[in-house]
């Protein structure tokens, strides 16, 4: 995604919060491949603290550009929803209430349910709250996901977390294009 110098392009992307989250999702998965590429170990003292930054921006990031999505539909279809209470389980019941089209949020409802990615994101971000996610086995210079005791993922720590972040953000720009497609059939 590049962005033009044109005031009134950047403007409308800048108002669009949701292809603008994606887009700072995309900067800091970027700037986290090139701590690696440029220092090999992110675990490594002088790069530690950098490394963990992005990949707690990067969660942050994915889960607000769902928030930003949810807020969206709340206005776009009027679901008359206070900002502030605006979750998955009460826009899927104003979804049911004044369009009975819950099927916009089916994807988003699977992601988010026990074990799967969205999931997963979510308790990844929550459990850098209190504890590092950068995690690095003996003998290794690849990061792993940590062992967290709510995940039903068996050996977490078998799971690359760069490679991970990357294709979760695959997957929530995906879920995003096919809630907007959705969205667009019912406006």
């Amino acid at each position: 995604m590049t962005l033009s110098s044109d005031g009134d392009s950047l403007s409308k992307f800048l108002s669009d919060r949701v292809r603008f989250k994606l887009y700072a999702c995309q900067r800091h998965l970027k700037n986290l491949k090139n701590i690696e590429s440029k220092y090999g170990n992110l675990a490594s003292a002088n790069v530690r603290l950098g490394a963990e930054i992005e990949i707690d921006c990067l969660l942050s990031q994915m889960i607000g550009t769902v928030d930003s999505l949810l807020i969206e539909i709340n206005d776009k279809l009027e679901l008359g929803i206070s900002i502030d209470k605006v979750e998955i389980v009460a826009v899927l019941s104003g979804l049911l209430a004044k369009t009975k089209k819950i099927e916009l949020l089916e994807d988003l409802d699977n992601a988010s349910q026990y074990g799967n990615w969205y999931w997963l994101v979510q308790q990844l971000r929550n459990y850098s709250f209190h504890s590092s996610l950068i995690l690095i086995p003996a003998n290794s210079t690849r990061l792993y996901l940590p062992s967290m005791p709510t995940s039903s993922v068996n050996d977490s720590t078998s799971i690359e977390l760069i490679p991970y972040l990357e294709q979760s953000l695959n997957k929530l720009k995906k879920l995003i294009e096919n809630i907007r497609m959705k969205e667009l059939a019912l406006s």
